[in-house]
C-alpha cells in the first residue's frame, strides 16, 4: 500500500474530522497547524495518518476497517516511518487514535512490537462563568498579549526570545499563521519570559491550549493568571478552549482547574521503541 503525503486543507478535514476527533490533529489536518500528513487516497480519504512535529507522535482518523490492508500498513511503518522518525533523531514511535477501533487494528499490526502506553487527559471550559476571576497577577511581572504588535516589537528586545519562536515554529510552522489564528500571553521579569499560554493548535473555533513555565517561577500561580487572560480573550469571539496534559502531569491539570476548565475525557496514547 502506498500513502500519499498532502497537505492539510479544509475538503479534507470535512472529509475525515468528525466530533470525536482529537482538536490537535484536527488542526493540521484543516492546514492550520504544522505537520505531516498521508492519506489513502487525495481525492477521497477514507483514512488519514497524521504526524505533529510538537507533539513528536502519530494520529489516526477516519476508518481503518475495509480500507487497509494489515500487511501494506505493516510495510509502509517499517519502511517509510521508522526512517522518517530515524532522520529525526527520535527514537519512539508513539501514536493516538480517534476512535477505540484503530487500537487492536493497529496493536495487530505491530504485533512484533513491545507496546507500551500511558493516559493523556482534556479539560474543556463547559460555561464562560466558570473562569476563575479571583486570580490576581504576583508581583514583579508585566504582562502581554503575543499579538502582532508585541511579536513584530516588544519581543525583538526579550533576551530569551526563541522559546516563543521556536513553539510558533513548532505548532503552526510561521508567525503569520500564529497571529491570523491564534493568540496568547506571557509574563516578563527583568526582561526575560517568565511564564506563557498560547493557543498552540485550531481547528474552526477550538483552541487547544499550551502553558510553559519556567524555574525558578513555578509555582507563583503565573500560569493560571495567564491562562485567564487568554480565555477571557477566545470566549470574546465563542472559541471553545480545551487543554491537554499527560496524567501524570498534576501540576497542569490544577492550572486548569483553577482556572475554570473542568475535566472532560481521557484518552490511550500508546508507543514502542524504534
Amino acid at each position: 500500500m502506498y500513502l500519499n503525503q498532502i497537505s492539510g486543507n479544509q475538503y479534507l478535514a470535512d472529509k475525515i474530522i468528525n466530533t470525536s476527533s482529537d482538536m490537535m490533529y484536527a488542526g493540521i489536518v484543516s492546514g492550520n497547524n504544522i505537520g505531516v500528513i498521508w492519506a489513502d487516497d487525495i481525492s477521497n480519504p477514507a483514512f488519514c495518518m497524521i504526524w505533529s512535529e510538537h507533539l513528536k507522535g502519530f494520529h489516526f482518523m477516519g476508518s481503518c476497517y475495509g480500507h487497509i490492508n494489515k500487511n501494506d500498513l505493516r510495510t509502509f511503518i517499517d519502511d517509510t516511518i521508522i526512517s522518517f522518525l530515524r532522520n529525526k533523531n527520535i527514537n519512539f514511535f508513539e501514536f493516538s487514535c480517534d476512535s477505540h477501533e484503530w487500537f487492536p487494528f493497529i496493536c495487530d499490526i505491530l504485533s512484533n512490537r513491545e507496546i507500551k502506553e500511558y493516559k493523556q487527559y482534556y479539560y474543556k471550559l463547559v460555561d464562560p462563568k466558570n473562569i476563575n476571576k479571583d486570580i490576581n497577577l504576583p508581583a514583579g511581572y508585566d504582562v502581554f498579549e503575543m499579538n502582532e504588535d508585541f511579536i513584530y516589537g516588544r519581543l525583538k528586545n526579550i533576551e530569551n526570545r526563541e522559546v516563543i519562536q521556536f513553539d510558533i515554529e513548532e505548532t503552526w510552522g510561521n508567525v503569520s499563521k500564529f497571529i491570523k489564528y491564534g493568540t496568547g500571553y506571557l509574563a516578563v521579569q527583568n526582561n526575560r519570559i517568565c511564564s506563557f499560554v498560547s493557543t498552540r493548535f485550531r481547528y474552526k473555533d477550538n483552541y487547544s491550549i499550551g502553558a510553559d513555565t519556567y524555574d525558578p517561577h513555578k509555582k507563583k500561580g503565573l500560569s493560571s493568571f495567564l491562562s485567564v487572560s487568554l480565555f477571557n480573550n477566545i470566549i470574546k469571539n465563542n472559541g471553545n478552549i480545551w487543554w491537554d496534559c499527560s496524567a501524570e502531569n498534576i501540576a497542569s491539570q490544577k492550572t486548569a482547574c483553577k482556572a475554570g476548565l473542568t475535566f472532560s475525557h481521557e484518552y490511550e496514547v500508546r508507543w514502542f521503541d524504534v
